[in-house]
């Protein structure tokens, strides 16, 4: 018996040599011949613009062909996923997505389903939301997290806290965040709050700055230029402890509160795109984002707190966890049954 064992071991661990030999002839096989395109749900600014325009032209330089992005913007990451689904999976056209796209297709806001039609092929960064102050609008308020949370009890539904999409991950993250800290169930948050939804990062940048709104939710390395000119007043980051790039950002996890959802933004690619072309892809993104000029670019932006580049495998382990994650947000807060 112990001999019939080791000889199924043996030839499992054959089996798996295989597919991973096969996936690697499958890669060095695919060879791009013409322009590939990255699909991006949302505009130039914020925290996705600059995600994907650091590591396209990395991926150029890799690959030996030209890359161009696109940005298709609106309606909370749905039209860009919609266009994207519109193209051919012939391996030339990518798509950047988010937990935006978990969130959307769990509400069924596309007209397709998200979970089956997209296959994950490489995570590129997972950042840390926090709650930035517009200074404009906090002066004489508020200066730090705890007077926010003050503020906001005192003056319900006076704040107002802009975001990329309502019902979307910084949206959850916020609920959380506020859920928590405010003792309150999920559905009660927008008693307190208002959310002002912005089509891109750009946009939330302008309104913070000019005091059109209270506050935003995001990756504090998006606003980084911002705080750092003191047009933004940093409140918290929402992570087990404080982050090593913004050491003076309070963190949720040592105010004792357990919310820690962060937004990480991937490539994926339509299903029945070859799969040399996923696994060249794959293997390109891998290439870039260990590159000097990426690396750089995570550290000044804050992403590397976490883990940066997964392939296939494991950013398909996270997806599959941050489906059940996010069903549970949304049927707490009401927005599915």
């Amino acid at each position: 018996m112990r001999k019939i064992g080791r000889l199924m071991i043996a030839a499992l661990l054959v089996s798996v040599g295989a597919v991973s030999s096969m996936a690697a002839s499958a890669a060095d096989d695919w060879k791009f011949t013409r322009k590939i395109t990255f699909i991006s749900p949302w505009g130039p600014g914020g925290g996705s613009g600059p995600t994907i325009r650091n590591i396209t032209p990395l991926v150029q330089e890799v690959l030996g062909v030209t890359t161009e992005v696109q940005h298709i913007e609106g309606a909370g990451g749905a039209n860009g996923a919609i266009a994207a689904e519109k193209q051919p999976a012939d391996g030339y056209t990518f798509l950047m997505a988010t937990q935006s796209q978990i969130l959307l297709d769990l509400q069924k806001r596309l007209p397709y389903n998200f979970h089956d039609t997209f296959i994950p092929v490489g995570k590129l960064v997972h950042s840390t939301n926090g709650i930035m102050a517009s200074a404009a609008r906090a002066k004489g308020k508020y200066t730090d997290f705890k007077s926010f949370l003050e503020y906001i009890k005192a003056n319900p539904r006076q704040v107002s806290i802009a975001m990329l999409s309502a019902g979307g991950t910084d949206s959850a993250s916020l609920n959380q965040v506020l859920a928590l800290s405010l003792k309150v169930p999920m559905t009660e948050v927008g008693k307190y709050v208002k959310i002002v939804s912005y089509p891109g990062g750009a946009e939330i940048d302008s309104a913070l700055v000019g005091g059109h709104v209270d506050a935003s939710v995001g990756g504090p390395g998006d606003e980084a230029g911002l705080i750092e000119s003191g047009d933004v007043l940093p409140l918290v980051v929402m992570a087990e402890k404080r982050l090593a790039s913004f050491p003076n950002i309070p963190s949720t996890g040592e105010m004792g509160i357990a919310a820690y959802i962060g937004t990480w933004r991937g490539i994926w690619a339509k299903k029945g795109t070859p799969q040399g072309a996923i696994d060249a892809m794959e293997a390109a993104l891998k290439k870039a984002h260990a590159m000097k000029p990426y690396q750089d670019f995570c550290e000044q932006e804050g992403y590397s707190e976490r883990t940066g580049f997964e392939g296939q495998a494991d950013f398909k382990k996270l997806v599959d966890s941050d489906y059940v994650v996010f069903e549970e947000f949304l049927k707490a807060s009401g927005l599915i049954k």
